[in-house]
């Protein structure tokens, strides 16, 4: 005896007939006695009929979209873990980069933000009587005179070859919690830079012989005694430049016999009224130059690189090639950098300064790459063939002197790093009270190489005057010939620990495989669970509520 239960249902009461054709529900009949079943042979729901042959149900709309997006999805997943994320990221970073306005670079380039400070080193001269006697100077240092330095472009315009055209304004304030126990009103005795230049300019003429009756009517002084604030900023007064002033120099415009003679000193000294070697620079516009600069915007490896200044991109003071203007601009610097050497232009020096990689440095945890000056920075032709382009005129300095006569208007003036650190080691003969240090007197840049962006930076420099005897100049005929230190200052700019901090997890995120790894496998995942979900769906509409088990 057949009987049939239904599994599942949770009744006792008969099940649906799905295999009977109701036509012949009225005839008592066996199962090969009925008729046909209709279009369908497992009776009239389609849905039964196409479940037992396993048929699949087409997907809706919402679904194909579901499963394209979790496609491409899983695609960008596939290319960002292969490294798509690092170049996405870097290229956000360039962007921002950039000098355009609205990017984060410009507005940290137009303002400085980073505490800058100027802080000042003057040799006080123990013995100007004996010096002038013709022996070695003795040399005390003073200081630090701190001034906080502040940095502004001015004059910003654009241009569609992808340079920038800008004025540079740099002033400072007196800092007196920095100085200590320093004054601007400390009393300094240094040497009177104003005849030495003049005769300097004149040597090998026929003016040495006016100028000697000129510092004589006007009782010039070889030494002077001053304060710290004149002889940075405010300038001292002297008594040729007076003279010049009041009888050369004419208000009016009318002529003197004497200017002609006086510019072709190299114009110094017919310009001012006053020496200081900060003069008239405090909030200048005009006193770094114009520059032109490239902003990055065509490739990123252009960015900060200089293109050219003062409407030239070769300046006068050299021959060539050490008149090329070449490198950074001196602020900004490309990403990616690189372990080789770093070249930079500087207004001060009138010349492109090479630097050297150094290792590396840590700062809270920020790693940069430290470059600095050596030996072969200020060097000359016998330390490194071919640099007797820096030489001007038959002049050629020694090895850690750079020549700066052409750049300062005429005067015997050469650039050195602190104490004649990195140079020949003659020059430290000539003077009393010098003692190079690497910590103390290096120059240095701490470059974040993924940025390009300075992490510190210690911009060291030394003034010296070439002292020589000159027999036409009673003031002159009788002094030592040696490279007399005036004065040495640090520019010192670090990042502050909350800038350093948000560079450092900027280069985190630039760099970590780890979030990277995280971030797309996280959405690899997604994009599996949106197909895993659409299929299970869809299997789902496939199978019956329940099954009609037959028993025996």
């Amino acid at each position: 005896m057949e009987s049939e239960s239904l599994v599942g249902s949770g009744s006792k009461s008969p099940p649906p007939d799905y295999g009977t054709n109701r036509e012949q529900s009225g005839n008592s009949g066996s199962p090969s006695q009925a008729g046909p079943a209709g279009p369908h042979e497992d009776g009239d729901d389609p849905n039964v009929a196409d479940m037992a042959r396993g048929s699949v149900c087409p997907l809706s709309a919402c679904q194909v979209v579901l499963v394209v997006v979790a496609a491409l999805m899983a695609t960008l997943a596939v290319a960002m873990l292969a490294g798509g994320y690092q170049a996405m990221m870097r290229y956000a970073v360039n962007q921002q980069l950039v000098i355009k306005e609205g990017s984060t670079a410009y507005d940290i380039w137009k303002e400085t933000p980073v505490p800058l400070s100027l802080r000042l080193h003057v040799f006080n001269l123990t013995n100007p009587d004996e010096v002038q006697k013709g022996y070695k100077p003795i040399l005390e240092e003073v200081g630090p005179y701190v001034w906080r330095e502040y940095h502004e472009k001015r004059n910003v315009s654009f241009h569609p070859n992808s340079t920038v055209t800008y004025l540079q304004q740099r002033w400072w304030v007196w800092d007196q919690e920095a100085s200590g126990n320093c004054s601007q009103d400390d009393p300094i005795l240094t040497l009177n830079t104003i005849p030495v230049a003049a005769a300097y300019a004149m040597k090998y003429t026929v003016y040495q012989y006016a100028l000697q009756l000129a510092l004589n009517m006007v009782n010039e002084k070889l030494f002077v005694s001053t304060t710290a604030q004149e002889l940075v900023f405010d300038g001292v007064k002297d008594p040729l430049l007076d003279w010049i002033q009041h009888n050369v120099v004419s208000e009016n415009g009318s002529y003197h016999f004497l200017l002609p003679i006086l510019e072709g000193t190299g114009g110094g000294i017919t310009k001012f009224e006053k020496f200081a070697w900060f003069y008239k620079r405090n909030l200048s516009l005009t006193y770094d130059g114009v520059f032109n600069m490239m902003t990055g915007q065509d490739t990123i490896d252009n960015l900060g690189k200089i293109d050219n200044w003062n409407g030239r991109n070769a300046t006068s003071f050299y021959t060539p090639p050490c008149n090329q203007l070449t490198g950074s601009a001196g602020e900004l610097f490309p990403p990616q950098l690189s372990q080789k050497d770093l070249v930079f232009f500087s207004s001060d020096l009138c010349m492109s300064a090479k630097l050297f990689y150094n290792g590396t440095q840590d700062h809270g945890g920020l790693n940069s790459y430290r470059f600095w000056g050596t030996n072969h920075t200020f060097a000359n032709g016998s330390t490194i063939p071919g640099n007797e382009c820096y030489c001007v005129g038959s002049t050629c300095a020694p090895m850690g002197l750079l020549n700066a006569e052409s750049c300062r208007m005429g005067a015997p003036a050469f650039v050195s790093f602190p104490h004649f650190y990195a140079a020949d080691p003659f020059l430290l003969s000539g003077v009393y009270g010098l003692h190079p240090d690497e910590k103390k007197h290096s120059f240095y840049m701490d470059l974040v190489p993924g940025l390009g962006v300075p992490a510190a930076v210690s911009v060291k420099l030394q003034i010296n005057i070439h002292l020589r005897p000159n027999p036409s100049i009673s003031l002159l005929k009788d002094v030592p010939d040696v490279f007399l230190p005036m004065l040495w200052f640090e520019v010192r700019a670090e990042m502050t620990p909350e800038m350093a901090s948000q560079v450092k997890m900027l280069i985190y995120f630039m760099s970590s495989s780890a979030i990277s790894i995280g971030v797309w496998v996280v959405v690899l995942l997604v994009a599996a669970l949106m197909v895993l979900g659409v299929l299970l769906y869809n299997r789902y509409r496939r199978e019956p509520p329940y099954q009609l088990i037959e028993e025996t």
